[in-house]
This record gives structure tokens, C-alpha cells and sequence, in this order.
């Protein structure tokens, strides 16, 4: 981090009547453009003053590094109980840092911003307003003599029929669903990128928790996670979600490089010399110290346990089983020979996305959390060749992705556009992201296949659930692309799939709205001699019969014809529809499955029931099944940032 911008806080109390006039027009009157943003919009929630310098960094500062916008939203007054005075430290603190990060003087214009009948305090970095930071300044004591007690915010949260007061000039009252509806419209007014929180996924109750125990986190943090939650399913979109670990990340190892550390304590310490709790200024600070030493030598993402595995033959007709680490947030790959988990490294928490490049080599896609993706490709001797970037667009959900000869992606920008790319060719690289044409209110999961005329055709839903189709104009890489087209099917929520049929004809699964039932939908296959053979039909959807959650697993049999794997309920029951019969199998499981077909075998992995994260890798040969492996848990560790990219540039412009 560059040196730091010496001056004194002063807050342009005098711009408070002419804020339209004292910032930029955006920042008074609307949310910032994608292009005022450069590409990058975060919206962080976060419950204390602090919290996301020592949680959500270093991602924050990166975004604000690369010229992003960046609005935290702190839900108390982090008071403590001791009033005013303390908050507004607090606040000076967070002003501070973010000063510092953005290498400009800490120098901010105070106003208020009014959503529904609430006000709400905000700062925008004078120097850069993409930087801004709201308060809505609940009041944070404990109502009882500490841990093992309600805060007004966890109170709130969990209790029926109440309201929290806030702390400050503008005093207001917060019930819970003022809480919620507040939050969603700040989502649906800013528009972000990335919505960042905390940890939602504790289960201790607010009043059982204490300090330090294992496992346990601050009532507050898991309250606002929680909220925050809801506010998005009142405010869907195609931005991205990351939630962090707070107070248990100190039980993990170390994952942050010298440099990340280095940094992300100097940040803490800018605020830390305005919290008298801390320090007493910038002379003598010892901080971060104790628990908070901890907490800026590590970064860990709260991971979904019902993320699917990948599997994959590599280059040797091996057969190989990548996921993400629900502990170390890293790649990790079993080894088969050697019966345990490689860590390929990388710092993630979205899924993975297994592929074969037209040599039959394997190569692997993850998405870091500041939407930039990465690829690795395994080399002809089994080892890999370490991350690379992929330049160009951000992109808000991992991309699909075909193999082998076809090999090709498709995935959704940050704008909300569809870029599709493919590799180069000869040499270890890939061509520059291409805009598709534009789809309106388009969904972020898009799939990919090619039909038998060797285009590729792509197939995504809208808002409202209804699909639609476009395809190259000609099989060359360099051909534009038709205009989207309405495929008739039932309304869906997802759970998309693509593949081709024995014939070379594109087949596509979905999931409807209503029944949440798996349906097939497969290309029209014309005489060539008939009218309009050329465009794009589909035959009418065929109802499979059975229920399912996430995306289907497919692959084809020894013949071309499709096979499919779902899950039908969270924990629940794996089942395999072949020529379109759906059989329920004696298998729970607790994600949706992989499914490969190889050297006449039926390969299926899915993770394990239960808190430790196991895979089962099951095998059917001549109609019967058996356990292949029962995978140990994968490693605590390992975990770290993606490689700086290698010379070779990895996307040609």
C-alpha cells in the first residue's frame, strides 16, 4: 500500500443543504453507473464499525485499488453503550481507513440519504465519492451483562413485534421489517456487482453464544447476515454474493500472503487510532493485537455444503474429483493413487467448473470473489500448470463450459451481458471475451452446447422464467450471432442443463416453476429440403417425472444418448433418468451430483450427508452399483490467492 495521505478529518458539515450540488451528480441523485464504477459496484453490510476491515478485507481495498465503487452499510452504532462519543470515533476510525485505501486525505462530505420514512447518515470520499459509507445507527449495548445476552439488533431480529431505536440527530426505530425492506431497497437502488455480509450460517442461538468458544460469532454479525439474506430474496438480481467468516476464522490457518497482511493491518490500524478501546492515537498503537492479529492474517467465505463436486478425465483416461473446500476455500483434487486430497490452491467460494481442452488435457475454471476468473490446465504428465488469469469482462456466476473439440464458455458480466469465448489455437491460451447479443432482464446461468451443424447455441432464462435460444450464424468461431429467440417451455427457476442427443442435436433440461419437475426440450431436427430448415425449433417440453434441486449432472452413455443425475430435495435421494425413464436410487446425498461415463462405467460422486465434507464416488457396471471410494474430508488448509498471471498473456486482444 502506497504511503499515507497525512491530513486531518474534515467533514464538509457546510455541504449538508447542497449535497446535490457538493458531489458528484450521481452520488446525490442516483446510484453510480456500471461505468462510473468501472465494472465494479460493491455493496457490503456489515453489523459494527470494523467489521469489514477485518472480515471482508482484502477484498474491499481491491475493488477501491482497481477503481471500483464501494458502499458499506454498517446496521448499528457500535456504542457499546457508551454513547455518541464512542460511535462517532468509531466512525472517524472507518472514515479513516477507507481514506487511507483509496490514497486520498481523509477528507469526506456528510449527508443523509431518506429511504421510505428512515434517514440515513452517509460519507463520500471527497477525493473519490465511488467510496461511500452509510450508518443506520441502531443502538449497540447488551440488554443484559454481556455474552449470553440480546443486543437491540439481535433482539430485533429474533423477536417478534419490536423495534430498535437508533443513536445520533435523526432518531428513528427499526422493527424487523423495516429492517428488511430497508435493506432490500438499498440493494435495488444501487444496483451492485457483489453484495457482501457476514456469517448466516450459525446455528448456535443468540443466547448461547460467548466469547471465544469455538464456532461461535458476535449475535450482531450473525443478525445482519441474516437479514441481509432476506433483503436479497425481496431484491433478487444477477450480482454476486459473498458472505464472510468473522470471529471463527481465528480457528483456521493463515491464508493471506505477507503483503495481504502487511497491508490489510495498516488499514485496521488507521481506524484502530480513533477507537480509544484500541488505542489512543497513532503513538504507541500496538494494534492489531490479540484476536484482531488473527483476524487480518486470514479471509475465508462462508461456503454453501450443497455445492456439487466435479468429475473429469484428464488426458490419460483418468478419472478425476475436484470441489471446493468448504474449510480452506482453496481447489482441491483427489488423488485416486495416492487415496488423498492435493490442494491446487486459489482463495474461492463458488463453485468449480471442470472441463477438456480440444488435446484432451484437462482444465479447470474458479471464480475469485472479486468476479475475476482463473483457469488451470493439467499438463500430459498429470501435473498442472498453476493459475492463470482470465482477462477481460468480470463475471458475476462461473461460466458453462463445453469439452473437447468443442471446448467453448459462456457467462454473464458484471453489466449483466453474455460474453462467450473460446480457446486459442494452437498455443495456452484464450481468445478475448465477445459480447452476445442482449437479452433482456437475462438470468446469470446460461448453458452451452453445439448442434449437429457444429454451432454453438446458447440458452438462458429471463426474470419472468421463460428460455430463450441464439446461435451462431455460421460454425466459425468468428461468425456474429442470431438474435434471441423465445424457446416454448415451461416458466422456470433454473436447474438448466445442455448436451446433444445421438444424433447431434441439441437437448436442453429445465426445471418448472410450478411442479419443480426435470422436462427435456429437443432441437427440431428438419429435412433439409423442408421450408426454413435452417432456423432454430424446438420440440414441445416432456415432463421426466421427477423433482429436483440445483442442476442436473449430464453425460452421455456408450451411445450418444443422454444421461441425467438430480437431487431431489436438499439431503435427500440421488435419481438417474436414462431414454427418459427417471429411477430413484438407493443413495442419499448432500449436494446434487457429478456424473461420468467412462470405459463403459457410470461414475457418480456427490458429497456425503452430514457437517464434514466427504464425498461418495459410486460406479455402476452391467446394472450393478458399488462405492468406488468413500473420500476422507478434505484438508483444513491450503488455501491462498490465485498466481500473478503468467507472461503469456491468457486472453489474445
Amino acid at each position: 500500500m502506497p504511503a499515507l495521505f497525512h491530513g486531518a478529518s474534515r467533514l464538509a458539515l457546510a455541504a449538508l443543504a447542497c449535497l446535490a450540488f457538493a458531489l458528484p451528480a450521481w452520488s446525490a441523485t442516483r446510484a453510480p453507473t456500471l461505468a462510473d464504477c468501472h465494472g465494479i459496484k460493491d455493496l457490503a453490510f456489515v453489523a459494527h464499525l470494523d467489521d469489514d476491515l477485518l472480515f471482508m478485507n482484502p477484498d474491499l481495498a481491491s475493488n477501491i485499488e482497481a477503481g471500483g465503487c464501494v458502499r458499506v452499510v454498517y446496521l448499528t452504532a457500535s456504542d457499546a453503550g457508551e454513547g455518541e462519543g464512542y460511535m462517532s470515533g468509531r466512525e472517524r476510525g472507518v472514515r479513516a481507513a477507507y481514506a487511507y485505501m483509496a490514497r486520498q486525505a481523509d477528507e469526506w462530505i456528510a449527508g443523509t440519504a431518506t429511504l421510505g420514512q428512515h434517514t440515513i447518515a452517509r460519507y463520500a470520499l471527497q477525493g473519490n465519492p465511488r467510496v461511500e459509507l452509510w450508518h443506520l445507527r441502531i443502538k449497540d449495548p447488551w440488554l443484559g451483562p454481556g455474552w449470553g445476552s440480546l443486543t437491540p439488533l439481535s433482539q430485533v431480529e429474533s423477536a417478534q413485534g419490536l423495534k430498535a431505536d437508533t443513536l445520533g440527530p435523526t432518531p428513528d426505530s427499526y422493527s424487523r421489517a423495516d429492517l428488511v425492506a430497508t435493506l432490500a431497497e438499498l440493494i435495488r437502488r444501487y444496483a451492485p456487482t457483489t453484495v457482501r455480509r457476514l456469517d448466516d450460517t450459525i446455528t448456535v442461538p443468540y443466547t448461547a453464544l460467548c466469547w471465544r468458544c469455538a464456532g461461535h460469532s458476535h449475535p450482531d454479525h450473525i443478525a445482519s447476515a441474516r437479514l441481509v439474506r432476506e433483503a436479497m430474496l425481496q431484491a433478487p438480481g444477477n450480482y454476486a454474493e459473498t458472505g464472510y467468516i468473522d470471529y471463527p476464522s481465528q480457528e483456521r490457518e493463515i491464508n493471506l500472503a505477507e503483503a495481504e497482511i502487511a497491508s490489510k493491518a495498516e488499514i485496521f490500524r488507521r481506524y484502530a487510532w480513533n477507537d480509544y478501546h484500541y488505542c489512543k492515537g497513532p503513538e504507541g498503537c500496538q494494534e492489531p493485537a490479540g484476536p484482531a492479529a488473527a483476524w487480518v492474517q486470514r479471509a475465508y467465505y462462508v461456503s454453501r455444503a450443497d455445492t456439487p463436486p466435479r468429475l473429469q478425465v484428464d488426458a490419460r483416461g483418468e478419472l478425476l474429483l475436484l470441489a471446493t473446500g468448504e474449510a480452506n476455500d482453496a481447489v482441491n483434487l483427489w488423488d485416486a493413487n495416492q487415496r488423498n486430497w492435493l490442494t491446487l490452491g486459489g482463495r474461492t467460494a463458488s463453485p468449480l467448473v471442470s472441463f477438456s481442452y480440444p488435446d484432451a488435457s484437462a482444465g479447470l475454471f474458479a471464480r475469485d470473489a472479486l468476479g475475476n476468473l482463473w483457469v488451470n490446465r493439467q499438463q500430459m504428465d498429470g501435473a498442472w500448470q498453476g493459475w492463470q488469469a482470465m482477462r477481460g469482462a468480470r463475471i458475476s456466476h462461473m461460466p458453462a463450459v463445453m469439452s473437447g473439440k468443442d471446448t467453448a464458455a459462456v457467462a454473464m458480466g458484471n453489466d449483466g451481458q453474455y460474453y462467450w469465448t473460446a480457446p486459442c489455437h494452437p498455443g495456452n491460451c484464450w481468445n478475448a471475451w465477445l459480447a452476445l447479443p442482449a437479452l433482456a432482464d437475462a438470468l446469470g446461468d446460461p448453458v452451452l452446447a453445439r448442434d449437429a451443424a457444429g454451432r454453438y447455441v446458447v440458452l438462458a432464462l429471463d426474470r419472468a422464467g421463460h428460455l430463450h435460444a441464439t446461435r451462431q450464424r455460421q460454425a466459425d468461431p468468428t461468425a456474429g450471432w442470431e438474435a434471441w429467440r423465445h424457446v416454448p417451455a415451461p416458466r422456470s427457476d433454473g436447474g438448466l442443463a445442455a448436451t446433444r442427443d445421438a444424433d447431434g442435436h441439441v437437448v436442453v433440461y429445465l426445471r418448472d416453476r410450478e411442479t419443480r419437475r426435470l422436462q427435456r426440450i429437443d432441437q427440431v431436427a428438419a429435412p433439409k429440403d423442408a421450408p426454413n430448415a435452417d432456423a432454430l425449433r424446438w420440440h414441445a417440453a416432456k415432463d421426466l417425472a421427477v423433482r429436483y434441486v440445483g442442476a442436473p449432472a449430464v453425460d452421455a452413455d456408450a451411445y450418444g444418448n443422454p444421461i441425467v443425475a438430480v437431487l431431489d430435495r436438499p439431503d435427500g435421494r440421488l435419481w438417474l433418468v436414462e431414454h427418459d425413464v427417471a429411477a430413484e436410487l438407493p443413495f442419499d446425498a448432500g449436494s446434487p451430483p457429478a456424473l461420468r461415463f467412462l470405459h463403459g462405467t457410470l461414475y457418480l460422486a456427490a458429497r456425503h450427508p452430514g457437517t464434514r465434507q466427504r464425498y461418495d464416488l459410486r460406479a455402476r457396471e452391467q446394472d450393478v452399483w458399488r462405492t468406488v471410494q468413500s473420500l476422507a474430508e478434505l484438508p483444513a488448509g491450503g488455501g491462498s490467492a490465485f498466481a500473478t498471471p503468467a507472461a503469456q498473456p491468457l486472453a489474445r486482444q
